[in-house]
């Protein structure tokens, strides 16, 4: 009954740990997609590339 105990004792650290991580991954998507977000909003003026056409 001892090792039985223990063994569950041990699952449910397991599984707090795996929950733990899991938030931590969460808030690090959530950031991202926050930086992804504000980055569309205010977008930097890019420089044209290509050929100068003659004014005719």
């Amino acid at each position: 009954m001892l090792t039985d105990n223990l063994s569950l004792k041990l699952d449910i650290e397991e599984i707090k740990k795996k929950l733990e991580n899991q938030d931590k991954n969460i808030e690090l998507v959530f950031s991202y997609l926050d930086e992804l977000i504000e980055k569309q909003e205010n977008p930097q003026p890019r420089k044209q590339i290509g050929y100068k056409r003659k004014n005719e």
